[in-house]
């Protein structure tokens, strides 16, 4: 506090995630040297500080576009300090079967509260809600047609921005994959779609890369993020 303005500012609005009380902001761990709060932008409050802090940063850097990662929530911990409680929400009968079997792993605990209701049932919106206002902060600020580019996505996350497919791996069959995944997201109405090329985990190789830099060339969206 009193360092870091994003973080006043937003506290001051009351723009995030909250824990299942309702009040108190969801605090967990990401990219940030020390803890991350996360910002609720299905509050139409949110909507104004994230227009405000992406003008004011374009003083500090003439950015042309915006990529807004680690957006699924994004959290290291299985979710916030100081753990999920026990109930139907956060541990429901039915659990796909993903990461540790656990809806709170790498993300926030399901009972946590947004301005819709329940992290439960808003999850799979945090991207598609940041997605909208940051193409239209991105315009205003540049007075251009915007470039957004989001990792998480919805059903109509299309029309704002693209998207790519993610940490993949250096090995063929990512390569081969990745052809699957644009022709998908083509489908799901987000055409502007790629992989990154080469691999992002692992070293590549002399052949992969060249072979997936001449795919690349075809992919609407193409990045060597290697």
């Amino acid at each position: 506090p009193g360092t870091y303005r994003p973080y006043d500012l937003g506290q001051e609005m009351g723009i995030w995630v909250n824990n299942s009380d309702g009040v108190t902001p969801a605090v967990g761990k990401a990219w940030p040297p020390r803890d991350s709060v996360f910002p609720d932008y299905t509050n139409p409050r949110t909507v104004e500080w994230w227009t405000q802090m992406c003008l004011e940063f374009k003083d500090v850097l003439d950015y042309d576009g915006i990529w807004i990662d680690m957006n699924e929530p994004s959290n290291f911990l299985r979710g916030q300090y100081p753990g999920c409680a026990v109930n139907d929400i956060n541990n429901p009968p039915y659990i796909p079967s993903i990461s540790d079997r656990s809806l709170a792993q790498k993300t926030l605990c399901p009972d946590s509260k947004t301005y819709l209701g329940e992290h439960y049932n808003t999850h799979s919106l945090f991207g598609w809600s940041q997605t909208a206002p940051t193409f239209q902060a991105a315009q205003q600020a540049t007075g251009k047609r915007a470039f957004v580019l989001s990792r998480s996505t919805f059903i109509g996350s299309g029309k704002h921005g693209g998207h790519w497919l993610g940490d993949n791996f250096s090995q063929w069959k990512d390569m081969h994959q990745s052809i699957i995944g644009i022709l998908e997201f083509n489908l799901f109405g987000i055409p502007y779609i790629g992989a990154d090329i080469c691999g992002f985990n692992y070293n590549t190789t002399y052949e992969l890369c060249l072979r997936w830099m001449q795919l690349g060339s075809f992919c609407p969206f193409s990045r060597n993020h290697n």
